[in-house]
């Protein structure tokens, strides 16, 4: 490793090598905030690792670098856009901004964006709600890479979900997962490591157990979390992203998309709750606060020092880094030198 990263250069660095593969500015610094906020929260399974390889689909003809997002409906809660082909990331959060816009004299709200890619860390976009005072969900779907319940072949993507809800001493609860029982990224970071695996997260592409993380560079076939209760959750997010948004569905989804004249064609949907139609902002984040406290004083097992409530690791983790700098996965910081590079190519 390099030893510490400052978290703004770092965003700095990232939106300048992203803005060399054509990348319009705001897009670029949109990618480097959702990536670089992402480690600091300690998910280097979709921070800057990432970055390399959206440059490779632009160098391939797979994503468009330079694409407006286009409303195709919209009422004054809801709306269905199209990526158009490009980036996932400025897709999403031009989405989910303008349903949060919207959300001030509404109850719910919904936003759909098809045409889409890999949009990074779900949790990014559920946090554009909850920092505003409002409950935010958020989803997406992807190319096939998990087994269903009994089968042993990918049939359907990892589906990543992810809710915030605000309180009023505690920034927010955050919650933020993948279908399968681990996220590709800590596979690639594992294998780069060399380090070997749980024999029960994946499955060779033949269907048998492995340990070896490698096997994600060979069609390897990642098993749900909880057996069918992650499947059937998986599903769930297809039906939302992929079914209700118009965009692919299962094998239809192209993700990391190299192949000129087609689009990934990856589904993301959001959903927006404002407390003040049930209670009032200031009654829910308070309410928040005391159910994150009641959960906290719950006794632990034997070994562990304290019950944490979903997103506190993640705070701790961000705050830290905003305080002693940022340091990276030596897979993250591979990725990213070969990411700059690739920028150098165009």
């Amino acid at each position: 490793m390099k030893g510490k990263y400052c978290c703004g250069e770092l965003k700095t660095r990232v939106a300048a090598i992203a803005a060399k593969a054509g990348i319009p500015a705001q897009d670029a610094a949109a990618i480097a905030d959702v990536l670089v906020t992402t480690d600091m929260r300690g998910i280097h399974s979709h921070g800057v690792v990432r970055l390399a390889r959206y440059l490779d689909c632009i160098k391939a003809g797979g994503i468009k670098p330079a694409t407006e997002p286009v409303v195709l409906k919209e009422s004054p809660n809801s709306l269905m856009v199209s990526a158009a082909g490009g980036l996932g990331i400025p897709a999403a959060m031009k989405a989910m901004g303008m349903l949060v816009a919207k959300m001030e004299n509404q109850a719910i709200g919904i936003a759909t964006v098809n045409h889409s890619d890999h949009y990074g860390a779900a949790g990014c976009y559920a946090m554009m709600a909850a920092d505003r005072g409002y409950v935010g969900f958020s989803m997406s779907n992807t190319c096939p890479l998990v087994a269903p319940a009994g089968g042993r072949a990918a049939a359907i993507g990892n589906n990543p979900f992810a809710y915030a809800a605000p309180g009023k001493k505690y920034r927010a609860v955050l919650f933020d997962v993948c279908m399968s029982k681990v996220a590709a990224g800590k596979l690639v970071i594992a294998a780069e490591a060399g380090k070997r695996i749980p024999a029960d997260w994946i499955l060779t592409r033949d269907g048998r157990p492995t340990d070896d993380p490698n096997e994600i560079w060979h069609d390897a076939v990642m098993l749900p979390f909880a057996e069918h209760k992650g499947y059937g959750f998986a599903a769930m997010v297809e039906m939302m992203t992929g079914v209700l948004a118009m965009s692919g569905m299962m094998s239809g989804v192209h993700s990391w998309n190299t192949q000129p004249g087609r689009d990934a064609d990856t589904g993301h949907a959001f959903i927006v709750v404002n407390p003040e139609f049930f209670g009032g902002k200031d009654a829910f984040a308070g309410r928040t606060d005391a159910m994150i406290e009641e959960l906290k004083r719950c006794p632990t097992v034997e070994g562990v020092s304290e019950v944490l409530y979903p997103g506190e690791l993640e705070w701790r983790r961000e705050a830290d880094a905003l305080t002693n700098g940022l340091t990276l996965p030596a897979a993250s910081e591979k990725e990213l030198e070969r990411a700059a590079l690739t920028a150098e190519t165009f």
